[in-house]
């Protein structure tokens, strides 16, 4: 008989077995994975003769990969499911009374992606008055400036409000500059040549 630490391990993964499989199957699925666990074969009531956990334990493993086609791996980093795209009607190349994106961003010269994020809200909140500004908009702005985004982008902007509070960034992806983001990229940039990174 498997011990609970065991036996709680095992139902962890098989609900997120479970998720993979139609809701009407899951129920027929829940009983099959579970009596491999504890050594039952799936017509009968218990059989107690082969309680062998190693080979128990990785029975469930075939079988979602011959369901589903992949090879579940519990210690797999998640991959980014971020998915950001160029606004085609922002206008970044300035006119008369404003500089373009790229001028602005020559002018400040932001070194990380913080204040690469500081910048580009600036420029739109303050110089082209975007009242609602988009993650997709900063995205736009990092292809206009020919600079390759952060990879975990979202992140970057929650770093940019914890870290150094130069933008405010709500859960729906809705971006502001606030005071002291406006001090740092008016006041702050460019770094003097002698400051360190």
């Amino acid at each position: 008989m498997p011990s609970y630490e065991e036996l709680k391990a095992e139902l962890v993964e098989i609900s997120s077995i479970l998720e993979r499989f139609p809701q009407e199957v899951r129920p027929q699925v829940y009983e099959l994975l579970v009596s491999e666990f504890l050594g039952r074969s799936t017509g009968s009531g218990a059989s107690p003769e082969k309680p062998k956990e190693p080979k128990s334990k990785q029975a469930p493993k075939p079988k979602q990969e011959t369901a589903c086609g992949t090879t579940p791996s519990r210690r797999k980093p998640r991959v980014s499911r971020e998915s950001y795209s160029i606004d085609r009607d922002l206008a970044l190349t300035g006119d008369e009374s404003t500089p373009s994106f790229k001028q602005f961003v020559d002018e400040k010269r932001p070194r990380s992606s913080a204040e690469f994020n500081a910048v580009a809200v600036y420029y739109l909140k303050k110089l082209l008055g975007i009242g609602q500004a988009t993650l997709d908009h900063v995205y736009t702005c990092y292809a206009e400036a020919n600079r390759k985004p952060p990879e975990n982008f979202r992140q970057s902007f929650i770093d940019t409000k914890n870290k150094k509070g130069w933008v405010e960034f709500d859960d729906s992806g809705n971006l502001d500059i606030p005071h002291r983001g406006v001090v740092f990229v008016e006041h702050d940039l460019p770094h003097s040549k002698g400051e360190d990174k």
